[in-house]
């Protein structure tokens, strides 16, 4: 049980779609400051455009990190989950606001990676600066877009058939290593990398 926040002060980067997943699968609230088809999608799901209140069991998808209150409940969060892509200005961007949370818990994730070198190229930028930082990354599927636009999980559009078991097989283990951190003894990454 824990409070999840995925935070990024760049759009696009894939937020929504990771928040909504681990929500859902693992039977938890979703509490966002910005409008998402989320909404439409999970009957757990809220919007809060003013204050956001702050509840165990809940992923929060903070559209705007510097958006009223979300300060509070970024440092009242078990775990930061920091979105970032193959781009400059998202790295920048991450660094920024790692260095304002770098007391929290923090998972910085690469997301829509075209191979493994981008990875590991983003994942020493972020370790020039922070070097015990745990990272991950999700390779670039359709996996999370897929799964929310169907209104299921990543790990219930994975499980649905044979065929998506096959089409998801190496986005799925990613995605697993994200959702396992939260479903097994409760120890978040800390200094681990991918």
């Amino acid at each position: 049980m824990a409070i999840i926040s995925i935070a990024s002060t760049k759009g696009g980067v894939g937020k929504t779609s990771l928040a909504f997943s681990l929500a859902k699968d693992l039977g938890y609230r979703y509490a966002t400051n910005d409008m998402s088809v989320v909404l439409n999608k999970y009957k757990n799901a809220r919007y809060y455009p003013n204050k956001i209140p702050l509840h165990p069991d809940t992923v929060y998808d903070f559209g705007g990190f510097d958006a009223q209150h979300a300060d509070e409940i970024l440092r009242a969060s078990d775990i930061i989950l920091v979105a970032t892509i193959n781009d400059l200005n998202s790295i920048m961007k991450s660094l920024i606001f790692i260095k304002n949370y770098k007391e929290k818990t923090i998972l910085v994730f690469a997301n829509m990676i075209d191979n493994p070198n981008d990875a590991a190229m983003i994942r020493q930028k972020i370790h020039e600066h922070f070097p015990n930082l745990a990272f991950t990354y999700l390779r670039r599927t359709k996996l999370l877009k897929n799964a929310l636009e169907t209104g299921m999980s990543a790990r219930e559009l994975y499980e649905s058939s044979k065929h998506t078991q096959h089409v998801y097989k190496q986005a799925y283990s990613e995605y697993h290593k994200i959702l396992k951190l939260f479903t097994t003894d409760g120890q978040y990454f800390k200094g681990q990398t991918q």
